[in-house]
């Protein structure tokens, strides 16, 4: 006879209980060490306060600006947001912002460290962010100890940015003038040789237009008048007609490129002589009254918690180690 025992569904209450019980043995744990757990946590809390203090950690105001791209031409197939945070994030930008306000002293940051181009560029990372709204617009934000120096770098990001972006553009216009003057250049030369084939047509043969002088001097040889200057200047048409034709046709169409390419010339002389701003603002930077670094109530926090839960750690270790002790006795 065997007795058979589904333990199929007891797993999971056993599970169910132990989980209880090894709580129930935590809130034990915690209830008998809370005074000591009491004190863990107000030094925490003062250590918190105290580390978060402006004499330990200066406090950073944070100025942030919103703009949207404006009178950018496309250079790739990224859209005109993408473009401008490139360019944004550029060295060049960046370059112009460490000298004008000099942060390599304002971070004090050793210039005569062998990284120091590496350190500088890593702070100035941790406290200047770009991102893309979900809106296609950029925000550019900038945190520093000086409220005033915070809003005149995301200032003059956007400044520069515009001067960037504005030479960019008038070196490929001016890319556009050169090969276009060299191709007018060209145009306008076959252009005046052309003209003198067929102006030697009409000092040396008299050849003016085909359909009104055939017209004019075959009517006139009808009538009988003029016949040897009428079949003079048939017989040229007869014989230099064609070519006469050819050229004329060559001359209208080289007139009509050049007015084309002189069209894209005068464009972009416009495009490299006009100052235009490249982007619209639509939030400025201001200096901030308010601080917005460190978060002091988060510092306590994490600092509490932290300390609550080493401290139930500890405890648990010391307990462990006590019941340990006990059986060995």
């Amino acid at each position: 006879m065997y007795i058979h025992f589904n333990l199929d569904g007891l797993i999971p209450k056993y599970e169910i209980m132990e989980t209880f019980f090894r709580t129930k043995s935590i809130f034990s744990l915690v209830f008998k060490w809370k005074w000591h757990l009491l004190a863990i946590v107000v030094v925490a809390a003062i250590a918190g306060v105290l580390i978060s203090s402006p004499l330990v950690m200066k406090p950073k105001y944070k100025s942030t600006a919103v703009l949207y791209p404006a009178n950018i031409i496309p250079f790739s197939e990224e859209s005109e947001t993408e473009q401008m945070l490139e360019i944004l994030q550029s060295m060049d930008i960046r370059e112009r912002v460490f000298n004008s306000f000099n942060l390599a002293e304002h971070y004090e940051i050793d210039t005569a460290h062998p990284y120091y181009l590496t350190n500088l560029n890593k702070k100035f990372e941790s406290n200047v962010s770009f991102q893309k709204t979900p809106n296609e617009a950029v925000q550019i934000s900038v945190m520093d100890t000086d409220p005033e120096i915070a809003s005149n770098i995301a200032d003059s990001i956007i400044t520069y940015f515009s001067e960037k972006l504005r030479d960019l553009q008038k070196q490929k216009s001016k890319e556009v003038i050169i090969l276009q003057r060299i191709q007018m250049d060209r145009r306008q030369a076959e252009i005046d040789s052309l003209t003198k084939i067929i102006d030697s047509f009409r000092t040396e043969y008299g050849l003016l237009d085909y359909k009104s002088q055939v017209k004019v001097y075959s009517e006139a040889i009808k009538d009988g008048k003029n016949l040897n200057e009428s079949r003079e200047i048939l017989e040229s048409w007869k014989e230099m007609g064609s070519e006469y034709r050819k050229t004329d046709s060559l001359l209208w169409f080289a007139m009509k490129d050049y007015h084309i390419e002189k069209k894209i010339f005068d464009e972009s002389v416009k495009h490299y002589e006009k100052e235009l701003t490249y982007a619209h603002v639509v939030t400025k930077p201001f200096p901030a009254d308010k601080k917005s670094w460190p978060v002091r109530w988060l510092i306590v926090l994490f600092s509490v918690l932290g300390a609550f839960f080493g401290g139930v750690l500890v405890i648990s270790i010391i307990e462990s180690q006590k019941q340990k002790n006990n059986s060995l006795d």
